[in-house]
């Protein structure tokens, strides 16, 4: 750095470290106050600041792709890209620093009417979560979201299959591999990106686990691995699917030659087989899951328990099953009058 007198105002000239150079004015024409700032000045503070005055939100979402598409899971990776793309599309670009509450009340009210609180909400938690970034590399000072509550959403109770629908959904399924595909997951609640990953090799047969982990090719929700207990019911159905392997496929469940399954292509099957039962057209795929801990909590398996075999990270997400747990409780309840040898007008 050095200083160099334009006119009769002293300038302070650097380069950073991409060598390109920047000329910062001293306000001054006396040398001694030049130096004075000279000695003071902080380059790094400097380019922080000229960060926050010029990073666009366009030119942030370009350098957080490079970084979210090595970090998070296609699935979570489209839904920032989507995310981006509706806050450009309803409030254009601008630069990073400018963005504050009222923008960000305007898009989720926009995005409420559009489409749903449950989207709106999505888009929050997305956009908070890469802000949060945008602090760490010094784009911006504060993360605005932090000043902005995170949209509610009404409570729905999620739809599951009783015993009697999926029966009806089995004999509208002509598909004897996509039945054993439904099959493994209302006995495991597997996800469908857990079970479409599944490979042979996660599976012992001799202990009756499946290992669910990440791969190359898969991660995990939680990015964490976990095993899951298998039925004997379960044993048998891919003992037998295995013997009867017709491909030299890695994954257990493929399609017809022996290819990976896409998730949107089994979601769509899954589908056409509820319309032709009849039944709930709120029944998609992820149903099967929700069947799987309903059916364990109405048989009295502990919230705890229900929450480790599906994987949840934390206890909020198994509490939507809660509201099971009354049926399962007066059965716990109507007991301890047996076990304390209590009758209806016995004295004491």
């Amino acid at each position: 750095m050095f200083l160099s007198k334009i006119g009769s105002i002293y300038y302070l000239f650097f380069k950073d470290e991409s060598g390109v150079r920047h000329k910062v004015s001293t306000g001054s024409r006396k040398k001694p106050v030049a130096l004075q700032f000279l000695r003071d000045f902080k380059r790094e503070e400097y380019e922080a600041k000229k960060k926050l005055e010029t990073v666009l939100f366009s030119e942030f979402v370009n350098q957080y792709a490079a970084y979210a598409s090595s970090v998070h899971t296609a699935k979570t990776f489209n839904t920032y890209q989507t995310a981006f793309r509706e806050w450009l599309r309803v409030e254009g670009d601008g630069c990073l620093n400018i963005i504050g509450i009222r923008e960000i009340e305007h898009f989720l009210s926009v995005k409420k009417l559009e489409a749903s609180e449950w989207t709106a909400r999505k888009y929050y938690i997305a956009l908070a979560s890469a802000f949060e970034k945008a602090i760490q590399w010094q784009f911006i000072p504060v993360n605005p979201f932090r000043k902005v509550a995170k949209p509610k959403v009404r409570e729905i109770l999620p739809v599951f299959f009783t015993e009697s629908d999926f029966r009806l959904f089995l004999s509208a399924n002509n598909d004897k591999d996509f039945a054993e595909l439904c099959i493994t997951a209302i006995l495991t609640g597997l996800r469908l990106g857990e079970l479409l990953a599944l490979r042979w090799t996660d599976i012992d047969f001799a202990a009756k686990t499946i290992l669910i982990q990440n791969s190359e090719a898969f991660t995990t929700k939680s990015k964490r691995s976990r095993v899951v207990p298998m039925s004997e019911e379960l044993r048998r159905l891919l003992t037998d699917r295995k013997g009867n392997i017709r491909h030299e496929a890695e994954t257990v469940f493929h399609d017809v030659k022996g290819k990976p399954l896409k998730e949107g292509t089994a979601s769509q099957r899954f589908k056409r087989y509820v319309r032709r039962a009849g039944l709930n057209d709120k029944l998609h795929f992820h149903s099967l899951r929700h069947s799987f801990a309903s059916g364990l909590v109405m048989s009295g398996v502990s919230l705890y328990q229900v929450q480790k075999l599906l994987g949840h990270s934390t206890s909020k997400t198994t509490e939507i099953y809660s509201h099971l747990l009354p049926q399962q409780l007066h059965k716990e309840v109507n007991g301890l009058a047996a076990k304390f040898n209590l009758q209806h007008g016995q004295e004491n």
